[in-house]
């Protein structure tokens, strides 16, 4: 990593499945020789950390070879201004990288002359570790419309009319004494009535209705698959073999 630690921030952090997981707020020098060795991006009002030596700057910003969810995932470390070499080597186990290790006084002196001991000598044990977070998501929409219904209603009312009858009533001898007889037009004009159902409407509210969520806890059981590294010794076959035939021959 020969970019300078200025030229890194506000840069954009891209994981190796192609999500921009934020931008370069803050970035750690290595104690030993200066160089950036931890950035710490912003996504949203969370700070996690990403190695900085297996990067690539491009014209995007910078490319980490680990996915979001991995970076996301990672332990939630309070650096502040300086990030001390405990913080460091946890980041480091998380990520799994190579972690330099105490070397003891018989160590030390089968170091060579450039003061460093070789990486054959050792092999770094890996695992991944399943992080399980829940994200809020839109399940579905329910919607509430209010339709106009045309309902035939039949309902008995009680009503009359009038009709009308003749009636006759003969005159008595004493009646025709008192009514004239002259010959004469006339006429009697009788008034009739009826009722008649008369129809009126109108509007009354008669509920409120709406919608609201409702809560409903449950227990799940996420299942996926951690690969894990295993060391085991394997015997040098050909070695063995050498030496039995050596053996068999004296």
């Amino acid at each position: 990593m020969t970019t300078q630690a200025e030229d890194l921030l506000g840069a954009r952090v891209t994981g190796a499945d192609g999500k921009v997981v934020g931008t370069i707020e803050q970035v750690f020098r290595d104690d030993v020789d200066g160089t950036p060795a931890w950035a710490r991006v912003r996504s949203g009002k969370i700070g996690r950390f990403v190695p900085l030596g297996s990067c690539h700057v491009t014209a995007d910003g910078v490319s980490v070879p680990f996915d979001a969810q991995k970076i996301m995932g990672g332990p939630n470390i309070d650096a502040g201004q300086h990030m001390s070499a405990a913080q460091a080597e946890e980041l480091t186990r998380y990520y799994g990288l190579t972690i330099p290790t105490q070397q003891t006084r018989g160590e030390q002196s089968q170091m060579g002359e450039t003061g460093q001991m070789a990486d054959a000598d050792w092999l770094v044990r890996s695992e991944e570790r399943l992080q399980v977070g829940v994200e809020q998501l839109e399940s579905g929409r329910v919607r509430l419309h209010k339709y106009v219904d045309v309902e035939n209603i039949e309902q008995p009312v009680h009503l009359f009319h009038e009709e009308y009858d003749i009636e006759r009533i003969p005159l008595s001898a004493e009646d025709q004494g008192r009514i004239s007889s002259d010959l004469a037009e006339g006429e009697l004009e009788l008034v009739l009535h009826e009722e008649r159902p008369v129809l009126r409407k109108e509007r009354v509210p008669v509920e409120r209705v709406r919608l609201r969520p409702r809560r409903v806890e449950e227990d799940t059981t996420v299942r996926d698959q951690v690969r894990r590294e295993r060391i085991e010794i394997e015997p040098d076959q050909a070695f063995n073999a050498r030496r039995d035939q050596l053996d068999t021959g004296r």
